[in-house]
């Protein structure tokens, strides 16, 4: 049994309705920390302050954070909307994550590092055409009271949660030779 398996494991996905955290807020959190995953959605800044307590619930035993572009994007939002809401992340930042597309970007020569191409690369069928970018004008529906907006960002989340433990399953005899010491896997703690 390798090391990786004995580590509690999370998958993490948000969507957002901005691409820079001063801008927008987190209208999506999802965790798979099981077989089934769940998501939290927030339409105010209120539901977004306990989205984000909710997600320090549900990764208080996490030992391995696996996100796609977390590094980049995932973490740096969640970190920025936890100040704005005196939300306390410390916690966040001491769990190891491991975030595959920079594992992909640094060991896979492709024509794309998106979730979907690298799925689709490694034969792993997907579950809609649905891009993280439609999810800003979803919001702006749910704003308005559309429930079948909110449903579609809520699925999208989940399928991309199901999708990256698929895609860390596919890669992980690769990933577990090349981590040790590597940059993609680390804890944000110095």
């Amino acid at each position: 049994m390798s090391w990786v398996n004995r580590m509690v494991v999370a998958y993490l996905d948000i969507e957002t309705s901005g691409k820079k955290a001063d801008e927008g807020m987190v209208v999506a959190i999802g965790v798979l920390a099981d077989e089934k995953p769940e998501v939290r959605f927030a339409g105010t800044p209120e539901e977004e302050r306990k989205a984000l307590g909710w997600l320090l619930e549900k990764l208080k035993d996490c030992e391995l954070l696996v996100t796609w572009y977390g590094s980049g994007f995932d973490i740096p939002f969640l970190l920025t909307r936890a100040l704005v809401h005196h939300v306390d992340f410390t916690k966040l930042t001491r769990v190891k994550m491991l975030d595959l597309c920079e594992w992909s970007r640094a060991h896979l020569l492709l024509s794309s590092y998106r979730l979907s191409s690298v799925a689709r690369f490694l034969g792993i069928s997907m579950f809609t055409n649905f891009h993280g970018g439609d999810v800003l004008t979803l919001f702006k529906l749910v704003e308005r009271g559309d429930m079948e907006a909110r449903k579609l960002i809520v699925d999208h989340c989940k399928e991309d949660l199901v999708l990256l433990k698929r895609v860390h399953e596919k890669l992980k005899p690769q990933v577990e030779r090349s981590w040790r010491g590597s940059p993609q896997m680390n804890s944000t703690e110095e």
